[in-house]
C-alpha cells in the first residue's frame, strides 16, 4: 500500500493537478507566504503585456519600428518563464511536504514488561517529542537498535523516539532475524542487555503497526538498489517536518548533539515532558500505573547520576579504566595513558573507527601531543554515567563538564580479550558537544594511537 496517498478528505489541488490533505498545502503557504501575491503580481504583469501586444503589431503594420513588439514578447516570455518555474518549485516543494507528513500518518505500538500496549500515530507527538526512523533489512536495524541501546537514557531526556522499519521483501533477506530486532527487542533488553543503573528508560523505542508499508515508503524514498544495499534512515523535528536524513546508519552520539537536551525550570520543557509521557509507554512500568508516575526509573530528569552498584565484577572493571583514563588525561600522564591502552593496542584492526577517518585524510594527534599542558582538558567533572552490555561489547556513555561550564557527550567502547570470562580493554573514546542549546560542530575520536578531530556532519551516518 502506497502510504503517501492523501486520505478521503482530500482535495484537488489547482496548482499541480494533484490531491492533497488540508494540513499538507497550509503547511506549505506557512512557509511561502509571498508566493500568491508574487504569483498575482507576476500575472498582472503579463497580462498587461499581452494586452499591449496588439497595440504593437499594428505600429509595426502601419511602418513603426519592431523594438516595442519585441520588448513586448520578451517580457512577457520572462513573466511566462518566471511564472512557470516558480510553479514548478512549488509544485516540487508540495510533494515533499506530503512525503514528510505521511509520516506522521504512522502508528505505532509500545508494549510494556506485562504485555500489555499502547498504540499512538506519529502525528500526535507534533510539538511534544522527536523521532528517528532507522530503516533496513533485519540485520542492519539490529545493528542501528545495538548502536542506539547504550543512548536509551540520553534518547529519553531528549523526547527521542526511535521507530525501526525493517525491509523484508529484498531477495536472500533473513526473515527470521525479524523476531530479534521487532517487539520482542524489549524482552532483549532486560534479557541480553546488561544495564546498569537499570535497564530503564523504555519511552525510546516503538514499531510501526504496518511495517511493510512503510517500507515500501522507503523504498520509494531512497530507491530500491540503495535501500537493498545500505538502508537509511531519518529525523523528525517537533514541527513534524523532516529535520535530516542518511543513507546508512545514524550515529547516535552526532545526532542526539543535533537535539536540545531538557532545560529544568522551562515551561515549555515542562509541558512537553508531560505530554511525551502522557502519549507514551515505559516498556518497564505498568499501563494502568503511567499516569501520575513521578519517577522515570532510569530515564527523564530523575535518572540523572543515579548511582552504580559496587558489587558487581565486570562493571568494577569498566569503571575502573573509565576512572583510570580520566585521572591519566588530567595530570597529562602519558604513561598511564599508554598503560590503558596496552591491551587494546594489539586488537586495533581495519574496522577501527580513527583509522578509518586516518584513511580517508583526517590528521591524527598522538597522545604525547594530546597530553601537553596547552592542549588537554584539565579538572573536568564526570557525571551521569551509564553502562549497558550487549553481544560482548559494553558501552560507558556520561556527561563530562569542562571548567568553563560546557557539557560534552563522551562514549567509551569496551571489548574483552578473549573469551567471555577474560578482562575488558578499552577499545575506543568519544566526546561531543552535547547541550540545550549547542548544535556540535566537532567529534573527538581517539583510540589507542591518538585522537581525531572531525566535522559533525562528516560523521553524522555511518554506512
Amino acid at each position: 500500500m502506497n502510504v503517501e496517498d492523501a486520505g478521503e478528505n482530500a482535495r484537488a489541488d489547482v496548482l499541480s493537478g494533484e490531491r492533497y490533505d488540508a494540513i499538507v498545502t497550509t503547511t506549505w503557504e506557512a512557509t511561502a507566504p509571498f508566493f500568491y501575491p508574487r504569483v498575482a503580481l507576476v500575472g498582472a504583469l503579463g497580462a498587461g503585456l499581452f494586452l499591449s501586444l496588439p497595440s504593437s503589431v499594428g505600429d509595426v503594420a502601419r511602418g513603426g519600428g519592431a523594438g516595442v513588439l519585441i520588448e513586448n514578447v520578451v517580457a512577457l516570455a520572462a513573466c511566462g518563464a518566471f511564472a512557470t518555474a516558480d510553479v514548478r518549485r512549488r509544485n516540487a516543494a508540495v510533494k515533499r511536504l506530503s512525503r514528510e507528513l505521511a509520516l506522521g500518518k504512522m502508528v505505532v505500538i509500545q508494549r510494556n514488561k506485562f504485555r500489555e500496549e499502547t498504540m499512538f500515530d506519529l502525528g500526535s507527538l507534533r510539538d511534544v517529542a522527536r523521532i528517528a526512523v532507522v530503516y533496513g533489512d533485519a540485520k542492519k536495524v539490529e545493528k542501528d537498535l545495538m548502536a542506539a541501546t547504550p543512548y536509551r537514557r540520553r534518547l529519553e531526556q531528549s523526547r527521542i523516539l526511535v521507530v525501526p522499519v525493517v525491509e523484508r521483501s529484498m531477495a536472500g533477506a533473513d526473515v527470521g532475524a525479524v523476531a530479534d530486532v521487532g517487539p520482542g527487542r524489549w524482552e532483549l533488553l532486560r534479557d541480553v542487555v546488561k544495564a546498569w543503573p537499570g535497564a530503564g528508560a523504555g519511552r525510546w523505542l516503538a514499531w510501526p503497526t504496518r511495517n511493510d508499508d512503510w517500507s515500501g515508503f522507503f523504498r520509494r524514498l531512497i530507491g530500491e538498489d540503495t535501500a537493498k544495499q545500505k538502508g537509511g534512515y531519518l529525523t523528525i523535528s517537533t514541527s513534524g517536518l523532516v529535520r535530516g536524513s542518511g543513507v546508512g546508519s545514524p550515529n547516535w552520539d552526532v545526532l542526539l548533539s543535533t537535539f536540545p537536551r531538557n532545560r529544568p525550570g522551562n515551561k515549555q520543557d515542562e509541558d512537553a515532558e508531560k505530554a511525551w509521557k502522557k502519549a507514551t509507554l515505559d516498556s518497564f512500568e505498568e499501563l494502568t500505573a503511567r499516569e501520575g508516575s513521578s519517577s522515570a526509573r532510569g530515564g527523564g530528569r530523575s535518572a540523572v547520576s543515579q548511582a552504580l552498584p559496587s558489587d558487581v565484577p565486570e562493571l568494577s572493571t569498566i569503571i575502573g579504566i573509565h576512572e583510570a583514563f580520566y585521572a591519566a588525561l588530567d595530570a597529562g600522564d602519558e604513561k598511564a595513558m599508554s598503560q590503558i591502552w596496552a591491551k587494546g593496542r594489539s586488537k586495533r584492526d581495519v574496522s577501527s573507527a580513527v583509522k578509518s577517518l586516518v584513511d580517508r585524510g583526517a590528521r591524527i594527534d598522538g597522545w604525547d601531543t594530546v597530553l601537553k599542558p596547552d592542549r588537554r582538558p584539565v579538572g573536568i567533572k564526570i557525571n551521569d554515567v551509564d553502562v549497558t552490555i550487549e553481544k560482548g561489547v559494553a558501552t560507558l556513555t556520561c556527561l563530562e563538564t569542562v571548567t568553563n561550564g560546557a557539557t560534552l557527550l563522551a562514549t567509551q567502547t569496551f571489548e574483552r580479550e578473549g573469551d567471555e570470562t577474560s578482562d575488558w580493554v578499552l577499545t575506543g573514546h568519544t566526546t561531543i558537544p552535547y547541550g540545550a542549546d549547542v548544535v556540535a560542530k566537532v567529534v573527538l575520536r581517539c583510540d589507542c594511537e591518538g585522537c581525531v578531530a572531525v566535522p559533525a556532519k562528516a560523521v553524522a551516518s555511518g554506512v
